[in-house]
């Protein structure tokens, strides 16, 4: 067991490279502060509406909440990866734009320590940048002269996480977490100014702790109250700029980026059993951006609300039959943004389905496959709408299948 825990570390670790420097996002909202916030995640949580903070971590593992990792069952191993692919139209003044981008979702660990605690390590992006923003027209200072530029946008923000739980007593569970953010985030600029071609190249670096705690208490047999808090964070920044222009050297400049803040955030949920074989989750999430007192050069941070509620069917959880145990899965979200621009929030909503498809002989392993439809932005005042289908594939094994049999 040492042994598969120190290797798939080592693959966390390497992996975090690979993380940072593709295009995450097509969203152009992702030109605003540090991109557009991740809201994937580990297995079935991204097909019932991105809910599961009073969810355990009993069968699969839940990243919402660091309490839940104290629910792992004993001599269980549990490993989730995941990619997805994004199709995204943007629409805007009667105009519209397809989009598509693909990548890796998560990348996470978890198992027990005894039989009242467990941790894991998780490495998801936490902001995806990927804008595109072509034949910018720009007047020259003191003239009567435009020059046209395109700008390029890509990278994003990581989050590397270590949870921990503990059971203080039958009903109550409290976890914490430490994450380590750090990314790059790079634009490229070209502009024309007659025959002349000036490019700029800038890469922006940043990084910072941030913590978080969550508690789990189990009300009865069948419902389960949590809540999470996540505290403000200072990421501290560098950059790197490059201007070329052609029969010139180059020009190199370093410099410290201003510091971006990170808010308190806060959610609670609520997990209870219908019956034995439908769950309901149903969460509200808080983020008080308007303590930050940040402001974008064309918006302004507000605070934010989400809301969502998901739902899992089994037909038969130890049923003989493979499509008893298939899982089904569907969820709902909407949240009023953190950003508004022009007096206009940038609102989204979300629709979600999925599937768990059992493997067979491998114990709680799952392969799950979940979809999305959903709306960023309204077409008001000059804004982008962007529509968005989103498919994420995870792997989420038990590794209870890596014990030795008694008998050979």
């Amino acid at each position: 067991m040492n042994k598969i825990i120190v290797s798939v570390v080592f693959l966390i670790i390497i992996t975090q490279g690979h993380a940072q420097t593709n295009d995450l996002s097509g969203s152009p909202y992702s030109l605003y502060g540090l991109g557009v916030p991740n809201e994937s995640n580990t297995g079935k949580t991204n097909s019932m509406g991105k809910t599961g903070i009073a969810m355990p971590s009993d069968n699969a593992i839940n990243n919402l909440n660091p309490a839940s990792y104290a629910t792992i069952p004993s001599n269980n191993f549990f490993y989730d990866i995941g990619v997805k692919g994004q199709k995204e139209t943007l629409a805007e003044a009667g105009n519209e734009e397809p989009r598509f981008n693909a990548n890796f979702s998560n990348i996470a660990i978890a198992f027990p320590i005894n039989n009242k605690s467990g941790m894991g390590i998780t490495l998801i992006p936490y902001t995806n940048v990927g804008y595109l923003l072509m034949g910018i027209e720009t007047e020259i200072e003191g003239s009567n002269d435009t020059f046209i530029s395109n700008i390029k946008g890509s990278g994003g923000l990581n989050d590397l996480r270590i949870n921990y739980a503990y059971r203080l007593t039958e009903k109550l569970r409290l976890g914490v977490s430490a994450s380590y953010l750090f990314g790059k985030i790079t634009e490229d600029e070209r502009s024309f100014i007659g025959n002349t071609t000036l490019s700029i190249h800038e890469d922006n670096y940043y990084n910072g702790f941030k913590f978080g705690g969550g508690f789990q208490y189990d009300i009865s047999k069948f419902i389960t109250l949590g809540g999470v808090i996540n505290f403000p964070v200072t990421l501290r920044g560098d950059q790197t700029s490059y201007v070329t222009q052609p029969g010139y050297e180059p020009i190199v400049n370093e410099s410290d980026l201003d510091t971006f803040e990170l808010p308190l955030e806060i959610g609670f949920g609520v997990h209870t059993k219908l019956k034995e074989n439908l769950l309901l989750n149903i969460d509200y999430r808080k983020n008080f951006w308007d303590a930050t007192n940040q402001t974008d050069q064309i918006g302004t941070y507000v605070d934010q609300d989400f809301i969502g509620i998901g739902m899992e069917y089994t037909p038969k959880k130890r049923g003989f039959k493979y499509w008893e145990r298939i899982q089904y899965r569907a969820g709902f979200n909407m949240d009023n943004g953190n950003l508004e621009v022009d007096g206009e929030r940038v609102h989204g909503a979300e629709f979600t389905l999925g599937i768990g498809l059992p493997m067979k002989g491998i114990s709680n392993s799952m392969f799950n496959i979940s979809y999305s439809y959903g709306q960023n932005g309204q077409l008001t005042n000059g804004l982008i709408q962007e529509n968005y289908h989103t498919v994420t594939l995870n792997f989420s094994l038990d590794g209870i299948w890596f014990k030795r049999k008694k008998f050979q």
